[in-house]
C-alpha cells in the first residue's frame, strides 16, 4: 500500500485517520475470529465437493416400454430429474421398444440403458455394456419370474391342456417374464410353444394378453410377476383371482409364478461412456433410500449391485436367441 508523505497530511486529521485505522483493524481482527470459529464449528465432510464431470452435455438414459411411454415416463422422469441434479449435467429419457433397445445402443446414442434382464444381456452380448446395479424391490427384492395364465373358468388345469389353444406373448426374442421364461419352462417339461399350441402370437401389450385371456380371445397368455396386481391397482382387474395361474412353482416367493426366477432389470452403461460417470451414476443410485419420491414414483425399493447374470446366458444359448453365438467374455 502506498501512504502520502507526512507532510502532505493536515496534522488535524491525524487523529481521525488513527481513529479510522483502528476501527478497521478491530473489525477485521472480528471478522477473522468469526470465520475460524465458523471452520471450528462446520465439519469438513458437509463442505460441497466441487463435481469436476458437471457440464451442459446431455446424459442419454434409455429405458425399455413395458406398457407405454406415457407410463415409462410418468416413472422414469423423476429419478432422471434426480439424477441430473446429483450430477449436475441434464439427464434425457429415451423410450426405448423392443426393437431401437439394440439399434440406439449400436449406433451409440445412449450413455445408460435398464431394459428386462433378457434383452440386457444381448445387448451385452452383442455390445459390451457394463452393468452397474439392479432394481430392488420390497416384497421380492432383485428376483421375478413369468407366469402362464388362463380365465379361472377355464378348464385347462396342466401344460399337457394347453395342447392345441391359443397363446400369446410379448415378444418371441427379448421379452423375458412376458415370453421367454415361460417358453423355456414349456419345453423344458416336453411342449413345444411353437408346435404344440394351435397358434401362438406376440402381442406387444401385457394389458392386452390379460384382456384376451378374459375376452377368449385367446387361451393362454404370458406374463410377469405382479403384472395382475398392478392391473387390479390401475382398476383394470377387478381382482387378480379372475385368472388362473397354470402350473404353479412350488416356493415361498413372494408371487405366485410358473417358471423359474431370474435377477431384476439391471441398469448398464455403454462400452464407450466415461468410466468416471459410470462410476457416479452408480453411486447416486446406490446410495437413495426407500423413502426417496424418485423410488416411489417408479415403485422400486431402490438399486442393489448388479446380480449375476449367468443364467441368462445359459438360456439364451439353450434356446439359440439373438447374440447366441457370440463369442465374447461378457459373461
Amino acid at each position: 500500500m502506498c501512504f502520502p508523505s507526512f507532510r502532505s497530511i493536515n496534522l488535524k486529521v491525524i487523529p481521525l485517520l488513527l481513529t479510522l485505522l483502528c476501527t478497521a483493524c478491530s473489525s477485521n481482527d472480528s471478522l477473522l475470529k468469526d470465520t475460524d470459529t465458523n471452520k471450528a464449528s462446520t465439519p469438513q465432510t458437509s463442505t460441497p465437493q466441487t463435481n469436476t464431470l458437471a457440464n451442459d452435455e446431455p446424459v442419454y438414459f434409455g429405458v425399455l416400454a413395458i406398457d407405454s411411454a406415457v407410463s415409462v415416463n410418468e416413472q422414469y422422469a423423476p429419478l432422471m430429474n434426480y439424477l441430473s441434479s446429483e450430477i449436475q449435467r441434464p439427464v434425457e429419457l429415451v423410450i426405448l421398444s423392443q426393437d431401437s433397445q439394440f439399434t440406439q445402443v449400436e449406433e451409440r446414442k445412449l450413455d445408460f440403458i435398464t431394459n428386462n434382464p433378457l434383452a440386457a444381456v444381448q445387448v451385452q452380448r452383442l455390445y459390451e455394456t457394463n452393468f452397474l446395479l439392479t432394481h430392488t424391490y420390497s416384497k421380492t427384492g432383485t428376483k421375478f419370474g413369468g407366469l402362464i395364465i388362463v380365465d379361472s373358468d377355464s378348464k385347462i388345469t396342466t401344460i399337457e391342456d394347453l395342447k392345441g389353444k391359443r397363446a400369446a406373448c410379448i415378444n418371441f426374442e427379448t421379452a423375458a417374464a412376458g415370453c421367454i421364461f415361460q417358453i423355456y419352462h414349456l419345453l423344458q417339461n416336453g411342449f413345444d410353444p411353437y408346435k404344440d399350441f394351435s397358434s401362438f402370437i406376440e402381442n406387444k401389450s401385457q394389458d392386452n394378453i390379460v384382456l384376451a385371456v378374459l375376452n377368449g380371445q385367446i387361451d393362454a397368455g404370458f406374463i410377469r410377476t405382479g403384472h395382475l396386481e398392478k392391473m387390479v391397482n390401475k382398476g383394470s382387474l377387478t381382482s387378480s383371482d379372475e385368472v388362473r395361474i397354470i402350473d404353479v412353482a412350488e416356493d415361498d416367493f413372494f408371487y405366485s409364478h410358473t417358471t423359474e426366477l431370474y435377477p431384476e432389470w439391471p441398469i448398464a452403461a455403454l462400452s464407450d461412456t466415461d468410466p468416471d460417470l459410470a462410476k457416479q451414476v452408480q453411486t447416486v443410485l446406490g446410495k437413495l433410500s426407500p423413502e426417496h419420491p424418485a423410488l416411489a414414483a417408479l415403485k422400486v425399493d431402490g438399486f442393489d449391485p448388479a446380480e449375476d447374470y449367468s443364467q441368462l446366458h445359459d438360456l439364451i444359448q439353450t434356446l439359440k436367441l439373438k447374440s447366441w453365438d457370440v463369442d465374447n467374455n461378457a459373461q
